[in-house]
């Protein structure tokens, strides 16, 4: 993965003049809020790791918005751009190759964690290991996965990509309303938006 990504880094000086655009800045306001969600998973896995009980369905409640929406929408629509950038620029291929490799990775293990917190919450007793190494596993991977579209892909995009092409990317997928961020947010994330309100908010003072 670092090899691919280390190639793509000398595309840059061929494309000087950067496109960037609408869907670029939301591409980027995504990522910085599925980062939060992932932040706030590793914490209630701290919790478990140490003995003391999570917010269990805290925790399934991000993996259902990750596997429900990020899987379904936000990297169905990354794929549609990442085929248009290895067309534009072929030698993006084992980068956006290994991406979308990926997508497919952190789905499987995505749904498998978030059968694991369900299993949980309906009072199943699992292995402490079992989901730790699960959730661990899907945290590094997620992060290491946002970090090399974050540094490589999504400033590629604003180099090579055309007008057009982000109006056939746009047009490619329906919009779907985000369920938990967005206008009609769903009253199944009603307590994972309040945990993330309070911590925005910070402590108080009495």
């Amino acid at each position: 993965m670092i090899e691919a990504a280390t190639r793509i880094q000398g595309l840059f000086c061929r494309y000087p003049e950067v496109r960037m655009n609408n869907t670029i800045t939301l591409w980027r306001a995504e990522h910085a809020k599925f980062a939060k969600l992932i932040d706030l998973l590793e914490a209630q896995l701290a919790l478990f790791h140490a003995g003391e009980p999570p917010n269990y369905e805290l925790m399934l409640s991000i993996a259902f918005y990750m596997t429900h929406y990020v899987d379904a929408v936000h990297h169905a629509r990354e794929e549609i751009a990442f085929r248009r950038i290895r067309q534009r620029e072929p030698r993006s291929a084992p980068t956006i190759d290994a991406l979308t490799a990926q997508h497919a990775e952190m789905k499987v293990d995505g749904e498998a964690l978030a059968r694991e917190f369900e299993d949980v919450v309906d009072g199943t007793i699992l292995a402490r290991s079992e989901v730790e190494a699960l959730g661990r596993r899907y945290i590094d991977g997620f992060r290491a996965h946002m970090k090399c579209e974050d540094d490589e892909v999504i400033p590629l995009a604003g180099t090579v990509l055309t007008d057009q092409d982000w109006h056939t990317i746009n047009a490619a997928i329906a919009h779907v309303e985000d369920p938990m961020f967005g206008v009609g947010a769903e009253r199944r994330y009603a307590a994972l938006r309040e945990h993330i309100a309070r911590e925005s908010r910070g402590p108080t003072l009495e």
